[in-house]
């Protein structure tokens, strides 16, 4: 005899019942057709084409980023030709660039062809940080050329275990000043995202002394010693993390 595992519940026998027919080619034309689910189903495969694409968005937003594209941009539009040349890039190619950045709402195509930030690509020069979290997901993007491999652990080491050296270092605490440099600033950097809504959320005036723990190079307590000058300040982290920041 086989084991027979629980009766399905009904909530399980209706959900059974959804994915099939969502599965199914025929009810998928039938919803895009029929005035009541016809915008679920456009929604739906909207989300289905973002998904699909997210990889190439990130991409061009990458290809933006090193580029330098909004910074280039930020004094005024400039024309395909006139990027394309700065960027060293072909202008057919440049023109490929630009079209997919607008399509993002980074940029946007004037009606003389000329092209200027959007919000989004203005919003990304008042946040560095941003741009410095763009080029460090390059290496993993690396890494997840072949997701399946890297869950199976068949590639070896990744780009990112280099990149944060002290993760499976037997001593992090003997990591060299070079090995830290990269990551260092990174979390530097990532720190302006979130230090001042922290310091907005809890005020430090009632206190004397803040140790930061794993403070990195220091970004967090000189925020807080900007409010709070009399605050003494003690930081811990790993000893060529720690030099840096002293």
């Amino acid at each position: 005899m086989h084991a027979r595992g629980p009766r399905p519940t009904l909530r399980e026998r209706f959900r059974a019942f959804r994915i099939a027919r969502v599965a199914s080619p025929a009810f998928q034309r039938w919803a895009a057709g029929f005035p009541l689910t016809r915008r679920i189903a456009q929604r739906n495969t909207r989300a289905l084409f973002d998904l699909c694409a997210g990889f190439t968005y990130s991409q061009v937003l990458f290809a933006c980023v090193r580029l330098d594209l909004f910074h280039t941009l930020r004094p005024g539009p400039l024309p395909t030709a006139v990027l394309a040349e700065r960027f060293r890039l072909a202008p057919e190619r440049a023109e490929r660039l630009l079209k997919a950045a607008a399509s993002l709402d980074l940029i946007a195509r004037l009606p003389d062809g000329r092209w200027a930030l959007a919000d989004l690509g203005a919003a990304l020069i008042g946040n560095p940080s941003v741009a410095a979290m763009i080029e460090h997901h390059a290496m993993l993007y690396a890494d997840l050329a072949d997701p399946v491999a890297l869950l199976r652990g068949e590639p070896g080491p990744t780009r990112l275990s280099g990149y944060w050296p002290y993760a499976m270092a037997a001593e992090p605490d003997a990591a060299e000043a070079d090995a830290v440099a990269g990551y260092s600033r990174l979390m530097a950097a990532s720190q302006a995202l979130i230090a001042e809504d922290v310091l907005d959320a809890y005020s430090l005036a009632s206190h004397a002394c803040l140790m930061d723990v794993g403070g990195g190079e220091g970004a967090f307590v000189t925020a807080a010693a900007a409010r709070h000058p009399g605050l003494r300040l003690m930081l811990f982290d790993l000893p060529a993390v720690a030099a840096r920041a002293e």
